[in-house]
């Protein structure tokens, strides 16, 4: 949800379009839209045989935020990939009136529920490690990140290093949260207000936890609205939840508030994560060796026949 709405229902623009910014003269081509919100679309682009990601909207106060923002992450992200890189600002004339848009790196990965049913669940508290790592560094330069949630995560199945794609929803500290999806909203939940402060991310971060443990959980508990006692019900009775609960209950206790803390009680489940993925890469080379047996076994075997053919 956002403090403003778009009245257009058509799109800024069409696929196959050229657009050439108003002030810079940088043209790109419209390739295809990747998404859409209150406060912007998203498109990707190409330019000189590059492929970018550009975010257009008719609030010109939203955009020059978010291009600021990315600049200062760029600035201290030190390599951790904080954010999408950034590479040009500027206007454009289109059949809704004047916009305003930034171009950005197009971030490519898979979502974090397929990712997990690739990976495994216990990858789930390394994903969160990462982005405790990246919301400090956003909080250190005095912002909130607002709308934390799933479809705002892509990783990298290689590497396993998730990104964060979306800062539509970044709040400076101290103001009202102007962007957020009602089940990771600690206010929805009657458990906080919307004040852009580093809480505010500790507990969607929480949510986003159980989202991706139990999938379900999200949909049962939400057909029926913000009842956190059932809620809290369900965190009791799954055993998927089990490693989990004293998180849980720190967080919405309010005795974790901050990345920090959070990072501290996410260490154990970090640590169990790094186990069994031992355990996994050790079973999967046990295995390939075992085929790597089997194969040159079988290669003897063709060797052998292949020989007493020639002498028969």
């Amino acid at each position: 949800m956002a403090t403003w709405q778009p009245t257009w229902s058509d799109p800024f623009f069409q696929k196959g379009q050229v657009i050439t910014g108003l002030w810079n003269k940088k043209r790109y081509r419209i390739d295809g839209m990747l998404g859409s919100g209150a406060n912007g679309e998203v498109y990707r682009v190409s330019s000189e045989g590059q492929s970018y990601a550009l975010k257009v909207s008719a609030q010109a106060p939203e955009i020059s935020l978010e291009h600021k923002i990315l600049k200062q992450l760029q600035g201290v992200a030190r390599g951790s990939d904080l954010g999408p890189l950034i590479f040009d600002l500027d206007d454009v004339q289109t059949q809704r009136g004047k916009a305003f848009f930034y171009v950005m790196e197009w971030v490519q990965g898979t979502d974090l529920p397929d990712f997990l049913q690739k990976r495994g669940p216990h990858w789930t508290p390394v994903l969160l490690l990462q982005l405790c790592t990246y919301l400090e560094r956003l909080h250190k330069q005095g912002y909130c990140f607002g709308d934390l949630k799933a479809e705002n995560c892509l990783v990298n199945e290689d590497r396993g290093v998730v990104r964060l794609v979306d800062f539509g929803g970044v709040t400076e500290f101290g103001r009202g949260v102007k962007e957020y999806t009602e089940w990771y909203d600690r206010a929805w939940w009657g458990q906080g207000s919307r004040l852009s402060e580093e809480s505010y991310d500790v507990f969607a971060l929480s949510m986003l936890a159980v989202q991706l443990i139990a999938p379900e959980a999200r949909k049962s508990v939400q057909q029926i609205g913000p009842n956190y006692s059932l809620l809290k019900k369900a965190i009791v009775s799954d055993p998927r939840f089990e490693n989990w609960r004293g998180l849980f209950k720190g967080v919405w206790d309010g005795r974790i508030r901050t990345v920090a803390s959070l990072r501290e009680a996410l260490s154990p489940l970090v640590k169990r994560s790094v186990e069994i993925e031992k355990k996994i890469k050790s079973k999967q080379k046990r295995r390939r060796d075992w085929t790597d047996w089997l194969l040159l076994g079988s290669a003897a075997v063709l060797v052998l026949v292949f020989c007493q053919f020639l002498l028969f």
